[in-house]
Order: C-alpha cells, then sequence, then structure tokens
C-alpha cells in the first residue's frame, strides 16, 4: 500500500540523519509533492510512526522526530512503578563497565559472532532512596565502537538517549520475557535482600528502526514494595 511504502521513505529520513532526533519533517503537503502521493496517504504513514512513538505532534508546531528523553523512557519503557502506583525516574549508578567476548546465547540475541567484542555494564537503579533493580546490559562493541566509560557516566540524558545521539542507534521498540526467580548473590548484594529472596526477572531486547537488536539487558527487580504495571490497548 502506498501509504506503507511513504512509511518506509520516512523512517529511511530519520535512520541516515537526514531529520535528526528532534528534528521537524516538512509540513504534509510538501511530503506529499515530495513522494507524488495525496495529503490523506502522508497523514496515514505519519499516524503510524507517532503511534509508534517514532514521530510526535506538537500541537501548533508541528512534526518532529521522538528524543529518547526521560519522559519517552518512563512512558514506553520504564515499567516498575511503586504499590501506590506512585512513578518516577531512576537514580542510576554505574557499578561495572567492562570490554568483554560474547557468550553463544548473547551472540544469537544480538546477531553477532560469537566471542564477538561486546559492552557488559551493571547498573543499580533505585526509586524512593532504595536500590530496586539490578540491570546487566550487553551491546555489540561494534556497532558502539566509540563508546567509553567516562562517556557512559557522563550522560545528560537517558540511555537510550546516548545511544542515539551519540551513535545514531534509535531504540523504537522491545520484546520482554518476564519471570520469578530467587535472587542470586550477586543480585542479593547489589539489591541488599537476602540471597534466594524471590525476585522479578525481565529479560528485554531491545530492536532498532530496522528491527535489529541493539541491546540485550536483563533487569532483576526487587518487587517487595514495586510492581511491574503495563497498559494493555484493545479495541473500543
Amino acid at each position: 500500500m502506498l501509504y506503507r511504502e511513504v512509511k518506509q521513505k520516512l523512517v529511511a529520513d530519520i535512520v541516515s540523519g537526514a531529520v535528526p532526533p528532534g528534528g521537524g519533517l516538512a509540513n504534509e503537503s510538501e511530503l506529499a509533492k515530495r513522494f507524488g502521493v495525496s495529503i490523506g496517504t502522508v497523514r496515514r504513514a505519519v499516524d503510524e510512526l507517532v503511534a509508534d512513538h517514532i514521530l510526535v505532534r506538537q500541537q501548533g508546531r508541528g512534526t518532529f522526530v521522538g528524543k529518547l528523553d526521560k519522559e519517552r523512557f518512563m512512558f514506553q519503557f520504564f515499567k516498575i512503578v511503586g504499590r501506590d502506583g506512585s512513578r518516577e525516574f531512576p537514580q542510576v549508578k554505574l557499578l561495572s563497565f567492562e570490554r568483554s567476548r560474547a557468550t553463544q546465547h548473547e551472540a544469537k540475541i544480538l546477531d553477532v559472532a560469537a566471542g564477538a567484542a561486546v559492552f557488559r555494564i551493571e547498573n543499580a537503579l533505585s526509586l524512593q532512596g532504595r536500590t530496586v533493580i539490578h540491570d546487566a546490559l550487553v551491546i555489540s562493541a561494534t556497532r558502539f565502537s566509540r563508546l567509553t566509560k567516562a562517556q557512559f557516566t557522563a550522560r545528560e540524558g537517558t540511555i537510550y538517549e546516548l545511544y542515539q545521539t551519540a551513535f545514531g542507534v534509535t531504540v523504537v521498540g522491545a520484546d520482554e520475557h518476564i519471570r520469578a526467580e530467587s535472587a542470586s548473590a550477586a543480585n542479593a548484594a547489589v539489591l541488599g535482600i537476602p540471597e534466594a529472596a524471590p525476585v522479578l526477572r525481565i529479560e528485554r531486547i531491545a530492536f532498532t528502526f530496522a528491527q535489529e537488536p541493539a541491546e540485550y539487558r536483563v533487569s532483576v527487580v526487587n518487587t517487595q514494595d514495586f510492581d511491574y504495571a503495563a497498559r494493555l490497548v484493545g479495541p473500543a
């Protein structure tokens, strides 16, 4: 269908950097003329990209490429809330940053060769003044070849915002698998809970526009006072 072709061309503009994060799209009339389609076709393509959180409409200003800032991170990717439903952006403490080799499991997930160079990053995330999440991230050292510990630590925004602004890697979605398990000794030490205490394990594979894996992340959550909360939207 024509609108899908327009959508693909708009995504190509974003991926190439022709329209950078925070940059504005041309108006619908200009896009319709450029692609040789109707304004309705352009609008449908743009509507889907807005629904995918790739584009953002701002009343009276236009349509812009979405930034992976704190607001979007909280809306789209961070699902841990207080038992009373309260939400806050976590305080993040870097525990380790090292260059290593991908295991077979990690290589399959990241679509790299077994033994390929990767960065392993561990963080402790705090909410309400308590460490609640132990994060372990694995990313390709080829895709993020210029990443340094100093750069990672000094970032002002989210990790995904760093990927986007410094490396041109925009995370647009993720697959998650969630299960209950017992805390390992390492998890327990970070979270300040007894070993084998019940925790929630969230395994996430983050994807780019082209549905390429950008990051493999395992989050272990102390759910004693916190929940995983997601809104499921169905037919009206």
